[in-house]
């Protein structure tokens, strides 16, 4: 029973709720606020898609320079303007000009000065009017207003220059340092812009002083500087308009270890008596730098040219100037700004006489003599000039001399030839003194076979001679 009830009061409810009116639905409230929306939504679009709107701006316009045929053929060039971009204001269909952006428009100045000529000393000036147009020139929206309508030219012919770049890097090595000359990163600069601009530069150069002491590499980075003809610097390069291939230099100061080494004489019959402190070294030594290791090998620094006693002048003072050698790795910095290759020897003379001695045959050695050869001295006497300090050239003779005469380059030779001969001093009695000159000695080389043929002809020359004697009837 209780189903049968329930059944009926089920359909009762579907029926009444098939009966819904649409047009109940306006009075509730939620559906009634969201339809007002829609529809003022729809209106508004439909009143701005058919509106015109004055304040539609479109910002930062770029502005295009253009010359005029004077200009041009002048050579003048614009090199800064008082505003390189203008804001146009537009008016038209809201949804298009709304969509508007500077790639729509054609702004431009034309410089057309009054007289193409320039001063060369600063740049010239001209106010322009700023001119502005619709890339399609259909499109349904027209400039109102431009902003700037005039900018300020600045304009002068082109120049352009290359110049060195000089360093003015200020340091001090470290002990036991020596910093060398600043390597830079670029040598030259080249500027370029406006004529009068470019002509003010005399001179450009990197500077830097550096107040601690240097004992390793050192690098930095330094801004080109620019001079002007009385060497003042230009402060004001921003309103110059210059370009540079390079605004920056970087810096790089090597520093090596340094060590200071004697110079050294090398001597040639120098006695064993004579004095080192009658030879002296201008400089006595010299600061060398390379790598440690490098300088650890060395001690003393030979020079070139070998002084030979025999060729030195007695009585005064002798003075040579020779090339210092460098060994390999090292350089040179004794000097402040340019480097010592040149060293003066002086070998003091001062009371040193010359003097001749006598040195007979018995005191001349042939060494070296041809196998098969006979060789005999041709010269019974050779005289040689001795030089020392007067007591002791006084005292010598002969017996102090010693002759050699090699004949090893005169193997294939016969007959009488001169020979160079080595002469030296020898005994206790002459060890300050020294032979001077060059000297020859004459020696004739003969065949031993011929020799002997020679001797036997002359022995039997010599018993015919005495057969004939004796032979001869004595009166």
């Amino acid at each position: 029973m209780n189903e049968e009830k329930k059944r009926p009061e089920e359909s009762k409810g579907d029926s009444q709720k098939k009966r819904f009116s649409l047009g109940k639905i306006f009075y509730h409230n939620t559906f009634v606020l969201v339809f007002s929306f829609v529809v003022a939504l729809v209106s508004w679009f439909l009143m701005y898609a058919n509106s015109s709107d004055l304040g539609v701006v479109v910002e930062d316009v770029p502005i295009e320079i253009r010359y005029s045929s004077a200009a041009e053929e002048e050579g003048l060039q614009v090199f800064h303007m008082s505003s390189n971009t203008v804001d146009l204001q537009v008016t038209g269909n809201t949804m298009l000009t709304s969509q508007l952006t500077a790639s729509d428009f054609m702004v431009t100045v034309t410089l057309n000065p009054t007289s193409t000529s320039v001063t060369g000393n600063t740049l010239q000036k001209l106010t322009a009017q700023v001119r502005a147009v619709k890339n399609n020139s259909l499109a349904n929206f027209e400039i109102t207003r431009i902003s700037p309508e005039e900018v300020t030219l600045e304009y002068d012919r082109s120049k352009e220059v290359n110049l060195p770049i000089e360093s003015n890097i200020q340091c001090r090595s470290g002990d036991g340092y020596y910093a060398s000359t600043p390597i830079l990163s670029a040598d030259n600069v080249t500027i370029s812009g406006p004529e009068s601009s470019v002509a003010r530069i005399s001179k450009v150069a990197v500077s830097r002083t550096l107040d601690s002491p240097l004992k390793e590499e050192t690098s930095f980075s330094c801004p080109l500087i620019f001079y002007d003809k009385n060497n003042q610097i230009i402060n004001d390069t921003s309103s110059l308009y210059l370009t540079m291939n390079v605004e920056t230099v970087d810096v790089t100061i090597p520093v090596i270890p340094v060590k200071t080494v004697k110079l050294a004489a090398t001597t040639l019959h120098q006695p064993d008596g004579f004095l080192q402190d009658r030879i002296t070294i201008d400089p006595a030594e010299i600061t060398i730098a390379g790598s440690s290791e490098v300088l650890s090998g060395i001690s003393e620094i030979q020079l070139d040219e070998v002084i030979d006693f025999a060729r030195l002048k007695a009585g005064t003072t002798n003075t040579i100037t020779t090339d210092i050698p460098l060994p390999s790795g090292v350089r040179n910095i004794s000097s402040v700004g340019e480097t010592t290759s040149q060293a003066t020897v002086t070998i003091n003379l001062n009371g040193y006489e010359e003097a001749p001695v006598q040195v007979s045959s018995s005191n001349i050695q042939i060494t070296n003599k041809p196998d098969g050869m006979n060789v005999d001295l041709a010269t019974n006497s050779l005289s040689v000039t001795v030089v020392g300090p007067e007591a002791q050239v006084k005292k010598l003779t002969g017996d102090s001399v010693a002759v050699q005469v090699n004949l090893s380059n005169f193997q294939d030779q016969t007959g009488t030839v001169d020979v160079p001969a080595t002469v030296s001093l020898i005994g206790s009695a002459a060890d300050s003194c020294w032979v001077t000159g060059e000297y020859t000695v004459s020696v004739t080389i003969s065949s031993a076979l011929e020799t002997t043929a020679a001797r036997i002809t002359r022995a039997s020359n010599s018993e015919e001679e005495d057969e004939t004697f004796a032979a001869t009837p004595q009166d």
